[in-house]
């Protein structure tokens, strides 16, 4: 049966889209925490602890190349169990779908539209959303390669005139605090690493699985280097307590510089990149839950999912958080690192003990598919 495919180029682009998209919104490694100062060794230390997670889920998923998530869980766990841990990962799909959404829906207004409802905000983006995953995983792997160079070119554009009026003494003293504030400031950047888990998902679609893994990884790497950026450049501009009491203190950030008399509202370019990368990340997700509860239901074509999945999107982004303190409260991280360890890293631990044991009873179970190749 005809597969659509998409090339590691391609992965590597929607990965990196997707995490740099929620990390520059929010800054968590400044406003979550008390690195302060030292928000941008935070972020250093969220991409060691990413790596182990997208590790363990792509390393998984090498041995199971030609299948997702949904199928090997049955693999290893048995028909009933397999399905039931499934069902993990389809809610982190709808979750961090919904919440990025939110989000997004909530830059917007308060920036741009303040008189603007946001179920008009929200159900727009939801719209074009579903539009291109209709079309298929290969068209939306081709606006990512559109949507690529321009989303960059946008974020670096972003921080690129704060530096010019930035004072990098505000970055010190380093470790002021020591290194617990740093680590607690690591944890809600790592927890956003969940968005890898579509990883699982796209892994069985992409030309060449073996590199998959190292796609993810890279653009891991490279939207992490925009993240200390990032940091580096908030924390210079606006010094670390101003920027950790902002909701979105990269916005903040580039209305606080006048690059000349000719050239103002410059915070279009991060308000541009966010929604570029929103819908991204809102398609990518759209996509792995409709196709996964397609695979969990025994269904040949995902896409009569695709419209009740977009209204349930919808529903839950704008029922699911009161306005954006709640927002900013859910991304704590006392409260997103349970939720998200629940969902996420329970079910691959256990995906992982049960491979093991296959691997030991049955001499014909894949072995490390994807090593060396």
């Amino acid at each position: 049966m005809f597969q659509e495919k998409i090339a590691n180029r391609q992965l590597f682009n929607v990965f990196f889209i997707m995490r740099t998209t929620i990390v520059i919104s929010t800054l968590p490694v400044l406003t979550i925490g008390r690195a302060r100062q030292d928000a941008w060794l935070a972020a250093v230390v969220a991409f060691f602890l990413g790596v182990v997670f997208i590790w363990l889920l792509g390393r998984l998923a090498l041995n199971f190349p030609e299948q997702s998530i949904i199928q090997y869980s049955e693999a290893l766990l048995g028909k009933w169990l397999g399905k039931l841990f499934s069902l993990f990962y389809l809610g982190a799909f709808l979750l961090m779908g919904f919440t990025d959404l939110r989000t997004y829906g909530e830059v917007l207004r308060t920036v741009f539209l303040p008189e603007t409802p946001l179920a008009v905000i929200l159900g727009s983006m939801v719209v074009l959303a579903v539009a291109v995953v209709y079309a298929g995983l290969e068209p939306l792997g081709r606006m990512g390669d559109l949507i690529f160079p321009v989303f960059t070119l946008a974020t670096l554009f972003t921080l690129f005139f704060p530096v010019l009026e930035a004072d990098f003494s505000n970055l010190r003293p380093v470790l002021y605090h020591g290194w617990q504030p740093v680590l607690h400031a690591a944890l809600t950047p790592t927890v956003i690493t969940a968005q890898y888990a579509n990883l699982t998902i796209l892994i069985p679609s992409v030309n060449q699985p073996q590199k998959a893994l190292r796609a993810a990884l890279y653009s891991l790497l490279w939207s992490s280097l925009i993240l200390v950026l990032a940091a580096v450049v908030v924390v210079s501009l606006l010094g670390a307590d101003e920027g950790a009491h902002a909701a979105f203190p990269v916005f903040k950030m580039i209305r606080a510089i006048r690059v000349s008399e000719f050239l103002e509202r410059v915070e279009v370019f991060p308000i541009f990149a966010w929604g570029l990368g929103l819908f991204i990340t809102l398609a990518i997700n759209l996509y792995s839950l409709a196709k996964g509860l397609s695979q969990l239901c025994r269904l040949q074509n995902y896409r009569p999912l695709l419209l009740p999945l977009a209204v349930i999107t919808s529903t839950l982004a704008l029922q699911g958080y009161s306005d954006s303190f709640e927002l900013r409260l859910f991304f704590q991280p006392q409260v997103i690192a349970p939720f998200i360890f629940f969902i996420l890293l329970f079910p691959v631990a256990i995906l992982w003990i049960a491979y093991f044991f296959k691997r030991k009873k049955g001499p014909g179970f894949p072995k490390e598919k994807g090593r060396g190749r």
